[in-house]
């Protein structure tokens, strides 16, 4: 998780990507269906990134118990590009976003990430990017 931190706040979404399986699975609350492999992480990271160019975030809490791990982020930016959403295209709002976000993942014998679950607030994330 620090890896991953680490490279999200580097702006290298190929290097988040390569801490995920290639046959990977990621559930989001905001998607329609899950992101299925590295390919689709790289390219919903990248998003973000487009969406937010200086988007940050900060590791504040990790549990682990064999091969699971939650992680606690605060991601925070500045809506500066497009953002994709499961109903649209929101254009950029100029607005400083700051947000919980929990990760809970499990890894697998090459120690990538196969399977996550993020929650986060998705209703107060929209209220921060249009009020």
């Amino acid at each position: 998780m620090k890896q991953w931190s680490a490279a999200f706040n580097a702006h290298d979404a190929v290097r988040v990507a390569a801490l995920y399986a290639e046959d990977t699975c990621v559930s989001h609350p905001s998607y329609t269906g899950p992101l299925q492999g590295r390919k689709a992480v790289q390219d919903d990271t990248l998003a973000y990134m487009i969406a937010m160019p200086n988007v940050t975030s900060e590791l504040t809490r990790i549990v682990g118990d064999q091969d699971c791990v939650a992680a606690e982020i605060t991601i925070s930016g500045v809506h500066a590009g497009p953002l994709v959403l499961a109903t649209g295209e929101l254009p950029p709002t100029g607005r400083r976003v700051r947000f919980p976000l929990a990760l809970f993942c499990r890894f697998g014998p090459a120690g990538q990430i196969v399977e996550e679950h993020r929650y986060y607030d998705a209703p107060d994330l929209l209220r921060q990017l249009t009020h």
